[in-house]
């Protein structure tokens, strides 16, 4: 069977590194840069890559995924982006996939190793110190380009120059977009909850959140 197939424009991976950003020291693997040789993807992500803070990485949050076409939106606020790889300290820099075509369940080929999505990525305030501005996470929820989170359903070696390769879409139709939108400016909806919930793809962890505000009647 034939699939359709998308681009990278790298696959990266990083170090755990202490970084200073004028007054400010981060201690953050943030910094990626691209892969050069074969790479090994275990179900917590690239044998290469390492995550600093505990709320990253993990069987539900192995990969990070963000549109290489969101870039150009980001020239006008941050320095240096045109020359930037990894922009957001993402696994994987995409083409022709966003948060509008892409759902929650959805599989992907890479390279030997078969992932699914789970959940969009939550902008931290690490990325704000990073780049020197201080409203950058909120600036990505508004615009929706947060990018978004993978787990790896089969372990194998991706190869530079690879290409993701959809397998299935889910069925549900939920896009990462969707979920944005009811997690930051919508996040009282019950019936929009519950039609995430019905996701099976949908992480442990931000099923386990959903399942709370619905339990707590969103107090």
């Amino acid at each position: 069977m034939k699939y359709k197939a998308f681009p990278l424009k790298s696959i990266n991976v990083g170090r755990i590194e202490t970084l200073h950003y004028g007054e400010k020291t981060l201690k953050t693997a943030m910094r990626k840069r691209p892969i050069t040789e074969p790479a090994y993807v275990s179900k917590t992500g690239f044998l290469e890559d390492q995550q600093e803070f505990k709320g990253h990485g993990g069987t539900e949050k192995a990969l990070c995924l963000y549109p290489s076409e969101h870039y150009t939106y980001w020239q006008e606020i941050l320095e240096g982006v045109e020359n930037h790889t990894a922009l957001f300290g993402e696994n994987l820099s995409s083409t022709g996939i966003t948060e509008d075509n892409t759902h929650i369940g959805d599989i992907f080929q890479l390279g030997e190793a078969v992932i699914q999505v789970t959940e969009p990525r939550t902008p931290c305030h690490k990325i704000a110190t990073r780049y020197n501005v201080p409203d950058l996470a909120r600036l990505m929820r508004d615009q929706g380009n947060t990018g978004f989170l993978l787990r790896v359903l089969e372990e194998g070696y991706v190869n530079p120059g690879d290409a993701l390769y959809l397998k299935e879409r889910d069925a549900t139709q939920v896009s990462v977009s969707f979920v944005n939108h009811v997690k930051f400016f919508d996040p009282k909806n019950q019936e929009k909850i519950e039609e995430i919930l019905a996701v099976d793809g949908l992480s442990k962890t931000l099923r386990k959140s959903l399942e709370k505000r619905i339990a707590n009647k969103f107090v």
